[in-house]
């Protein structure tokens, strides 16, 4: 299953947060067992909701800590299907996309890498 995969399932089972899911989902889509994914999606437990860094939507975030060599390609992809937004409290009042989908999103990107 690709990254995006992986963390869209995670979310939509509602096992935990955006950053969470996203997490989990690189965990799992580069061959870490089950229990070392839900370790690693522990570890962005307090970044969802808007709780990220910055204010920045907490998939994204995720995914440039699971690569932080792309970061700036990882949030200029995201930004493209995000019209332009990429901080939660723009993203989610104003219903650019729903949370699932910026999980997905920022699934993609990362799978985009490989």
């Amino acid at each position: 299953m690709s990254i995006a995969e992986e963390a869209k399932k995670f979310h939509a089972d509602k096992r935990g947060n955006c950053a969470m899911a996203v997490a989990y989902g690189y965990a799992r889509a580069t061959g870490k067992s089950e229990a070392e994914a839900v370790a690693a999606a522990e570890m962005f437990r307090s970044f969802g909701g808007g709780k990220a860094p910055e204010g920045s939507c907490g998939a994204l975030y995720a995914a440039k800590m699971m690569q932080p060599d792309h970061a700036e390609s990882l949030e200029e992809f995201f930004k493209r299907e995000a019209k332009g937004y990429t901080k939660c409290a723009e993203i989610r009042p104003n219903k650019i996309i729903p949370c699932n989908r910026c999980v997905e999103l920022a699934g993609e990107a990362l799978d985009f890498l490989k």
